[in-house]
């Protein structure tokens, strides 16, 4: 298993990130609550890049809401923001 660690945030919509990623790899509370919602991959670059939300113990609703939300981005390297914010055709910010 890789562990990745937070590198940076991205603002987006859940629908921005659908539309970009996919359906989340994940939507059910992770065994510590702590993340709701989150998608993976890996980039030949990066390594594992996740982005999910954190802590926000309400089952997703804040996050898939349609409203705008800074997302966590988790990383084995600072490049994972940038891998994220050129996926998106954003600008993410780092941590």
């Amino acid at each position: 298993m890789q562990f990745t660690s937070l590198k940076g945030y991205v603002t987006a919509t859940y629908q921005e990130l659908v539309e970009a990623l996919g359906e989340p790899d994940y939507m059910d509370p992770s065994g510590d609550g702590k993340v709701e919602t989150e998608w993976e991959w890996y980039d030949d670059d990066c390594g594992k890049i996740t982005i999910y939300d954190w802590k926000m113990y309400d089952g997703g609703l804040t996050t898939r809401s349609g409203q705008a939300y800074n997302w966590h981005i988790g990383g084995q390297s600072r490049w994972a923001v940038q891998a994220v914010a050129d996926r998106l055709k954003i600008q993410a910010t780092y941590a």
